[in-house]
């Protein structure tokens, strides 16, 4: 049983649910520790129809939703660190001065290296530099963490935050963009008529992605990883193509998560099946 657990570094409520609530089910039940820093509480996020929220108050509802999510899969560990959600890129929510993209880039790391060295994680999660789907903080989220990984194991960073601390392994999350667009192409087929997958399409395929050299069969965990899906239910509306996808499709994309081991690097033509897996 590793004896330090797994830190997961993301941007808004339900980032962490498609990539990452399988492994966070599974070994959270093996009593392995695990935090979720939350960057923002997605104040930016659209409202799906009947939910109970507004604009004001989307931010208590989505940290309640993350919280509860969190529940689900065994996490009882969730911190925030307190910036406003950027919003989509070339959005209003982008020239808030509290948004997360324009927080000063050194008083980010600092906050996230001083949660590394207080909780020791084994491994750090975060986003790939593509941000999944090119999300402004994702992006921005992927370069604080990995810089804090780094500077969380220098002692002439930060000395006041805590001795420090090396962490074995930097992950990214990693959106598998082949498999999506099968599932994508089956669904529209199944279903003769156009499927409108988020974010966009054409954007998706620009931007820098990494192959991942780690993919975790979860489906032990598949169950409870949808309940904690859908409890982002603000996020969620009765057209959703997640929550209309037949069971075997949900699978492809549910019960698989996948990941880049950034550090230490994985050999060439090697594929890990677990984030533990050859960890010194």
């Amino acid at each position: 049983m590793p004896e330090n657990g797994i830190l997961a570094v993301f941007a808004h409520p339900d980032d962490e649910t498609f990539g990452l609530a399988g492994i966070m089910a599974r070994y959270s039940s093996r009593g392995v520790p695990i935090t979720m820093v939350c960057a923002t509480r997605g104040e930016a996020g659209e409202i799906a129809p009947g939910v109970d929220a507004t604009p004001e108050n989307l931010h208590l509802v989505r940290e309640r939703e993350l919280r509860e999510a969190m529940r689900i899969v065994g996490v009882s560990d969730v911190r925030f660190l307190g910036f406003r959600d950027s919003g989509m890129k070339g959005t209003a929510d982008n020239e808030d001065p509290r948004a997360f993209i324009n927080a000063h880039p050194d008083a980010v790391v600092h906050l996230i290296t001083r949660i590394i060295r207080e909780v020791k994680p084994a491994i750090v999660v975060t986003w790939d530099e593509s941000g999944g789907y090119g999300h402004p903080d994702h992006i921005a989220t992927h370069h604080h963490a990995t810089a804090a990984f780094h500077a969380a194991a220098d002692p002439a960073r930060y000395p006041t935050s805590g001795p420090p601390w090396q962490a074995k392994a930097l992950f990214y999350n990693c959106i598998p963009v082949d498999e999506f667009q099968s599932v994508m192409r089956e669904l529209q087929q199944r279903t003769g008529s156009a499927v409108d997958p988020p974010g966009d399409a054409e954007e998706m395929m620009r931007l820098p992605r990494v192959t991942p050299n780690v993919v975790v069969d979860v489906s032990a965990e598949y169950g409870r990883k949808l309940e904690a899906f859908r409890a982002h239910a603000s996020q969620l509306s009765d057209s959703d193509i997640f929550l209309k996808m037949p069971d075997d499709l949900s699978r492809r994309l549910f019960a698989r998560e996948w990941f880049y081991r950034a550090t230490p690097p994985v050999p060439d033509g090697k594929l890990l099946q677990d984030l533990f897996e050859d960890l010194p």
